[in-house]
């Protein structure tokens, strides 16, 4: 069986993926989201996202 039906979309993970693709620092997404960089830490490690949250992001 393969493992990737069982796991979850890990959303934090993708966010980080693109900013990284981007070129873009923590705190650069932070400053653009009007947040702290621990905030977009935060984010980034978090399973799931409220669906508000995530527009601002995208």
């Amino acid at each position: 069986m393969s493992t990737t039906a069982t796991k979850p979309n890990h959303i934090g993970r993708k966010i980080a993926r693109i900013r990284e693709l981007r070129g873009m620092k923590q705190e650069t997404l932070a400053e653009e989201l009007g947040i702290s960089q621990q905030s977009v830490s935060h984010l980034e490690q978090s399973e799931t996202l409220e669906d508000d949250k995530l527009e601002r992001v995208a």
